[in-house]
């Protein structure tokens, strides 16, 4: 299992990029799963919920259950929290797509639209890889892929071993 953030300005194409990846890595049958990090305060459910009054209770876990989707909550006191819960659930999975989420030890491949923003969101030095509709990058030592190159992106996922 690996576990890749991917970055980039609101509205760059994260979420697409993240989705276009997994619709490849599941014709190769790969297991994804996809986290996508909300960072400003931001409650899934109102004080006001079932599921919310649940976990304030003391639920260690609280599920939303709807025809065909299911919603795991828990509670989230510690900064690190997260990556404990993903990392227990690493073995049901090829690979865990963060969006917008980081930890040192996770690279980072980010998304970047020069028709939306000036320059990338992050420095290239914190970076494994570069997709972008950017043709000439100077001083640049990472791969760089077009946004249509997905196949190419999914090889370098698959081959790379930070």
């Amino acid at each position: 299992m690996k576990f890749f953030s991917i970055a980039g300005w609101s509205d760059s194409g994260k979420t697409t990029l993240i989705s276009r990846l997994t619709e490849k890595f599941k014709v190769k049958n790969k297991r994804i799963a996809a986290v996508k990090n909300i960072p400003h305060k931001y409650h899934l459910q109102s004080k006001k919920k079932d599921s919310f009054k649940f976990l304030a209770s003391g639920c260690l876990e609280a599920f939303l259950v709807a025809r065909n989707e299911i919603v795991s909550m828990q509670r989230n006191d510690k900064k690190d929290k997260i990556f404990e819960i993903l990392e227990s659930k690493a073995d049901n999975f090829d690979y865990i797509l963060l969006e917008g989420l980081f930890r040192d030890d996770i690279p980072v491949i980010e998304v970047f639209d020069s028709q939306k923003n000036e320059a990338p969101k992050m420095s290239f030095k914190s970076l494994c890889a570069l997709v972008t509709d950017k043709k000439n990058i100077d001083n640049i030592n990472i791969p760089v892929f077009d946004f249509d190159d997905i196949d190419g992106v999914v090889q370098f996922m698959e081959d790379y071993h930070g």
